[in-house]
C-alpha cells in the first residue's frame, strides 16, 4: 500500500516549487544568470529537490503534487547555469543594495520555513 505524503513534505514541495519558478525567472535576467550565487542556489535547490525526491518516491501523490514535481523536472531540464560565474556585486555588475541578492533570497525564504522559522522572513507577519 502506498503511502501519502506528510504535511512536511507537501509543504517541501510547494517551497520548492517556489524557488525553482523564481531561479527560472532569474534566468532571464541579464545580470544574475551570470552570478556565482545563481549557480550555487541552483546547486542548494537541486541538492535540497534530491533529497525530498528520496523521501516521496514511491508515495501516492495528488494530481496537484503530481504537476509541482513535474513542473520542478521541467526547470531542472531547462535552467542554464553559465560556465564560469562570477559574483556580479564584486565585479560591479548588480546595483541592488548592499547584503540584496535575488538567487539567495529566493533560497533564504525556503531555508527560514524549513526551519520552522517563517518569521523571520522580513515584512510578513501570521
Amino acid at each position: 500500500m502506498n503511502k501519502l505524503l506528510t504535511e512536511k513534505e507537501i509543504n517541501s514541495l510547494r517551497e520548492l516549487s517556489f524557488v525553482f519558478g523564481v531561479l527560472l525567472y532569474l534566468e532571464s535576467d541579464h545580470v544574475c544568470r551570470e552570478c556565482s550565487y545563481f549557480d550555487e542556489s541552483v546547486d542548494v535547490a537541486k541538492d535540497k529537490f534530491l533529497s525530498l525526491e528520496k523521501l516521496i518516491n514511491g508515495k501516492n501523490l495528488s494530481e496537484e503534487m503530481r504537476r509541482m514535481l513535474s513542473g520542478i523536472y521541467a526547470i531542472l531540464g531547462d535552467l542554464n547555469v553559465p560556465d564560469n560565474p562570477v559574483a556580479q556585486k564584486k565585479a560591479g555588475n548588480c546595483k541592488l543594495p548592499k547584503g540584496i541578492c535575488l538567487a539567495k533570497s529566493a533560497l533564504s525564504v525556503y531555508i527560514k520555513i524549513e526551519s520552522n522559522h517563517p518569521e523571520l522572513i522580513s515584512g510578513f507577519k501570521n
